[in-house]
């Protein structure tokens, strides 16, 4: 009688993976999963548990035969971007998938502090802010300095460009011959 949609032809997020790719394509996967079939199918990229990431900390990338919780989001990330073991504000600002880098509007705080079991303060790193990061080389508005927060008025945008100058223009001293 009218338009209805039948929960059978969507999967339930609560019996699939979802799988968030380093240039932002994403991937929902059903049933029981291993993270050692993403990282044969990929060999360059690591599986990581999107809510895992602490500034200050290891990588959370996952063992072979880590299991992948129903429900849960993942991030599978090239493991070249990570030279560090340890995830700092360096290795954030590595994950952009932008061929041009800018730089990072962290916006809205992409960050949540969380006291630990020892008591200290962790700084956990949001996973909408990742996704974000990983994402934003499909966004055509984030790859050039002048369309950033950094160069927001046509002044600031010229000093940007006397300091930092073009790539092409390569600087070289102006010699003068001696003459004896």
């Amino acid at each position: 009688m009218g338009n209805a949609v039948s929960p059978c032809c969507h999967p339930n997020s609560k019996s699939s993976v979802k799988l968030v790719f380093w240039e932002g394509t994403t991937m929902i996967l059903n049933g029981k999963r291993v993270a050692g079939e993403i990282m044969f199918q990929y060999p360059d990229m690591m599986v990581c548990h999107a809510n895992s990431f602490y500034i200050g900390h290891p990588i959370p990338a996952l063992a072979i035969e880590d299991e992948l919780s129903t429900g849960e989001t993942y991030f599978v990330l090239p493991l070249d971007r990570f030279p560090q073991n340890v995830l700092s504000a360096a290795s954030l600002s590595a994950l952009g998938s932008s061929p041009k880098p800018a730089p990072i509007n962290f916006g809205d705080c992409p960050f949540q502090y969380i006291k630990g079991t020892n008591g200290r303060v962790l700084i956990k790193v949001l996973p909408e802010f990742i996704t974000r990061l990983i994402s934003r080389g499909n966004d055509q508005g984030c790859t050039s300095p002048s369309n950033s927060f950094l160069c927001s008025t046509p002044e600031l945008q010229k000093h940007y460009d006397q300091l930092v100058g073009s790539k092409v223009q390569v600087w070289s001293p102006k010699l003068e011959t001696i003459s004896e």
